[in-house]
């Protein structure tokens, strides 16, 4: 028993289309990726938004942190950030929720959780995407 002809090219058009749908999928969060680290990079340096500027981070070094509540990435992080705003005491840590607090996130340029942006005299020294290891937090907090 043979396939018939028509459905061998049929086939062949499927799967074709499939696998350019599955490449551009893969360029697309390559770029985006990409992307968000080009505008990470931009970001250090910059000055702090006033709504976020607290007291102590215009003077000494601090860490913003923004989650999502429903956030997986997020909540693997979660241990890391509380055990390190216990330990580090000239390190002022401040939590912000995109999920209630869209703003703060737009104002800086955020794009995704979880952002850790690691400030220094009121300016921005670094933004950490994505989940970040307690070893290397820890070493951009020194």
């Amino acid at each position: 028993m043979s396939i018939p002809e028509p459905l061998l090219k049929v086939a062949a058009v499927f799967f074709d289309v499939i696998f350019v749908l599955i490449v551009f999928s893969f360029l697309f969060i390559f770029g985006l990726r990409l992307y968000w680290r080009w505008k990470a990079r931009r970001l250090s340096g910059k000055p702090l938004p006033e709504s976020l500027l607290t007291p102590k981070l215009k003077k000494g070094k601090g860490l913003i942190y923004f989650y999502a509540p429903n956030c997986r990435p997020c909540q693997m992080v979660e241990p890391v950030y509380r055990k390190l705003s216990k330990e580090l005491k000239g390190v002022h840590f401040v939590k912000v929720n995109v999920a209630e607090n869209p703003q703060a996130a737009r104002e800086i340029g955020i794009l995704a959780t979880p952002s850790m942006v690691v400030v220094e005299s009121g300016r921005i020294k670094e933004v950490l995407l994505g989940p970040v290891s307690e070893g290397t937090l820890r070493e951009k907090l020194k």
